[in-house]
């Protein structure tokens, strides 16, 4: 401990742990831990301290562990993130009435819970969703549905509600030590150096509009109701980084634009993600200003963040049909049934029930832990999966940053984070909550369990030693910082992982138990979430016998 009760960062890590988290992006852990100057300990605490729920799967579990089954339903979700909602509310929405859905943690949201301190609201992950882009029938019947699209102008183009809309001014980045509008690192640049940046503008605005000879969009949303045409699923076998050589773009501020959005997206690097994700970012909505008429591409946001968005879900469900705190650690078909056993985390008993079918929206690397008879080449898609750690921190400040007015999305162009969100931004004249997100890309184990092993203490120093850059006057401005460990926050879609032979497998649906999560999809997105979840609840419903109107009209003929 140094003099202060500061844990000496190097002396804390192993030479394995803290190279691996140095590699993860901690190029702030060196600089801080090196550092003689004394600073005060900032108080605050993580949330989910202590070792991860889920690693309770890795303990084998026979029925004889398990009392016998008390409760019966006609679907049980497990998962009670965005998609086991989206489940849940397309189930209840046709009339399925003994639902029961059951997640591990004390509070329902997955990677769009939120959090509160005091009287502030915030995210712990995903903080907005765009409007939808127009073929996206299943995103836009649920927001209609939650109130956030109050209907449609003469145009067909969404009209969303009051308070939704991301307020202005909304980002900014920190480039060659100053403030800048807007994610633009060619500010400074010739007209000759900003060409790279046109001619990648003119691709993705190409790959916008391109439509395969099935007539489907390259690039839509969900992702399943994009064109089959083989030279768009090609970008799925080169990285992000390949496709940009290839087309001859090598400037450095370009590709740091582009590994931004990665990371952003998806928690990875342009080296590490497919072409058709990257592109996916760029060319799903309508982004280019030459086409924002032609369809609105607004952000939507909230205070919680997407916290929002599973309050209204969680509301559609009694509070008999939800079980907290419970992790379903065996499942088995039977019959004209699933038999699960689950462990109430409260008390530690061990418990059966039996649903008629089961819609499985946790992360999908623990379904062959807990899922019996899982066919081998299921088993094993599943496992490959890869996942991105995050740190998230909520930092509150005695009053707003003193320097230019923040914006809601304020990057640094170079840190090993996303920069921080301004969480109070929707209510105006905020700037007392911000929310620090930071995406661990590389060496994904040694990162994990760096991230999980360290303390508060550690942590905190290494985020304010990132910001202490921007904002010298931080240290006498926070009154605490909150962090949050996504030790598995974001699967990464890596080259082949959208449309190779091993994203049919993550998506096969056994004879009662349905795959959802965006984990299916491959896309770690909210839309691709919902659109999971409720593809999971219609087989669901196909397989109990229930008539119901799809929700999913784009997978007609996909």
């Amino acid at each position: 401990m140094n003099a202060d009760g500061r844990r000496d960062g190097m002396k804390a890590l192993s030479r394995r742990q803290f190279f691996g988290a140095l590699a993860a992006g901690s190029w702030a852990a060196w600089s801080s831990c090196s550092s003689d100057q004394q600073r005060r300990r900032i108080p605050g605490r993580i949330v989910n301290e202590g070792p991860p729920r889920g690693h309770l799967l890795r303990d084998v579990h026979s029925w004889e562990d398990f009392d016998a089954a008390d409760h019966a339903c006609d679907v049980a979700i497990v998962g009670g993130g965005i998609s086991g909602l989206a489940a849940a509310w397309k189930l209840r929405r046709s009339g399925v009435e003994r639902i029961l859905l059951l997640d591990l943690e004390d509070q329902l949201g997955g990677t769009s819970r939120s959090g509160q301190w005091g009287d502030q609201i915030f995210p712990w992950g995903a903080h907005y969703i765009n409007i939808p882009p127009a073929e996206a029938d299943c995103i836009h019947e649920i927001l209609q549905d939650l109130g956030v699209i109050d209907g449609y102008d003469a145009a067909n183009k969404p009209l969303v509600a009051a308070g939704t809309m991301l307020r202005w001014p909304h980002e900014r980045l920190f480039y060659r030590g100053r403030w800048t509008d807007g994610l633009d690192p060619f500010i400074d640049a010739s007209s000759r150096e900003r060409e790279a940046l046109l001619r990648f503008e003119d691709a993705m605005l190409r790959w916008t509009l391109h439509r395969g000879r099935d007539g489907r969009r390259a690039f839509a949303m969900p992702l399943r109701y994009s064109t089959a045409d083989s030279r768009v699923r090609r970008l799925d076998q080169i990285s992000m980084a390949q496709y940009l050589r290839e087309e001859g773009w090598h400037d450095d501020r370009l590709r740091w634009l582009v590994d931004y959005a990665c990371r952003d997206d998806y928690g990875s690097t342009a080296a590490q993600v497919s072409a058709w994700a990257g592109i996916h970012y760029y060319a799903c909505r309508f982004y280019d200003y030459r086409i924002e008429e032609a369809y609105p591409a607004h952000t939507l946001t909230w205070p919680e963040g997407n916290g929002h968005l599973v309050t209204q879900l969680a509301n559609r469900l009694g509070k008999n049909e939800i079980k907290r705190q419970a992790l379903v650690a065996r499942l088995a078909e039977e019959r004209s049934q699933v038999r699960l056993g689950y462990i109430d985390l409260t008390t530690g008993e061990k418990r059966q029930l039996t649903a008629r079918a089961v819609v499985y929206a946790g992360k999908l690397h623990t379904a062959p832990y807990a899922i019996v008879d899982l066919p081998d080449a299921q088993a094993k898609a599943m496992a490959a999966i890869e996942y991105s750690p995050w740190l998230v921190a909520a930092i509150f400040l005695k009053e707003p940053l003193a320097a230019s007015q923040t914006t809601w999305d304020n990057v640094l162009y170079d840190s090993p984070s996303l920069g921080y969100v301004v969480a109070d931004h929707q209510q105006g004249g905020g700037g007392r909550v911000l929310l620090y997100y930071w995406p661990f890309v590389d060496q994904l184990a040694d990162a994990r369990h760096a991230l999980l092993a360290q303390d508060h203490s550690f942590w905190t120093e290494q985020i304010m030693a990132d910001l202490r850059r921007v904002h010298p006057e931080l240290d006498d401005l926070v009154e605490r910082v909150d962090l949050y460990r996504w030790g598995h926050g974001m699967m990464r879609p890596s080259p082949g992982l959208l449309w190779g032979p091993m994203a049919g497998w993550r998506q096969q649906p056994m004879e009662r138990i349905f795959f959802a999560s965006c984990d299916a999809t491959g896309l770690p997105l909210c839309e691709e979430a919902i659109f999971s979840g409720i593809l999971a609840a219609e087989q669901a419903m196909d397989c109990l016998g229930v008539a119901y109107p799809s929700s999913l009209g784009g997978l007609a003929d996909a």
